[in-house]
């Protein structure tokens, strides 16, 4: 069942509210990276991006509304597969699911299942290239979208995106992604939206390169 206009809508502004998610650096100290360090942090992020074909983790979902100062907790699965394969599913409080692959979005809230084509929405595929791209470490490379800087820790690494375009710009004002030093895999993502919200995922539990069926990535 393909969606109406206003719902395609609504599941936008929950769709950006499971994209807004915030680093917590308080333990860490950032310095601008040098040169030879940037160097060195594109290079151990696309080997590990090109050597990594699945992804399952945890995490825990802590999201605050700048307008209410409140803020929900939730928590769920995230499962990736190449090229383009990504599912969250969310657990509790609630039940929720969804599904990028192939070009198609899957939704499926209270039982009910909704898709249609990121082609058809610009914003949508603009989006899904966002979620693909940070998970598989290669949004980097996509100079033209974005002015990247780059900081140096003892332990992570934190990349700073700030949106060029007009439609990123409308939905963020900055993408932060911090990858551990030690397996340079996407520790977290920060996506502070343009009206002040933020989440804040923990990733635990990940398994990489473990066997997941293609049926994950699809909604009967």
């Amino acid at each position: 069942m393909f969606m109406t206009k206003i719902q395609l809508l609504k599941h936008l502004s929950l769709l950006i509210c499971l994209l807004s998610i915030v680093v917590s650096v308080n333990s860490q100290t950032y310095t601008p990276a040098t040169k030879s360090q940037i160097q060195e942090i594109s290079a151990n992020i696309q080997k590990t991006a090109s050597n990594t074909s699945t992804i399952e983790s945890r995490f825990v979902q802590k999201k605050t509304l700048s307008v209410l100062s409140e803020t929900v907790t939730s928590d769920g699965i995230m499962y990736y597969k190449k090229e383009d394969n990504l599912r969250w599913q969310y657990n509790k409080p609630y039940s929720y699911i969804f599904i990028l692959s192939s070009g198609k979005v899957y939704i499926k809230n209270d039982n009910k299942v909704n898709s249609f084509d990121t082609e058809s929405n610009k914003l949508f595929k603009e989006i899904s290239r966002i979620m693909i791209g940070s998970v598989r470490g290669n949004l980097l490379s996509q100079n033209n979208d974005f002015t990247i800087q780059y900081y140096w820790s003892s332990k992570t690494v934190m990349v700073s995106l700030t949106p060029k375009s007009g439609e990123l710009k409308k939905l963020m004002s900055l993408v932060k992604l911090t990858f551990s030093t030690s397996d340079w895999l996407v520790q977290s993502i920060e996506l502070i939206e343009s009206g002040g919200d933020n989440t804040i995922i923990t990733f635990t539990e990940k398994n990489v390169n473990k066997g997941i069926p293609d049926t994950m990535f699809r909604l009967n």
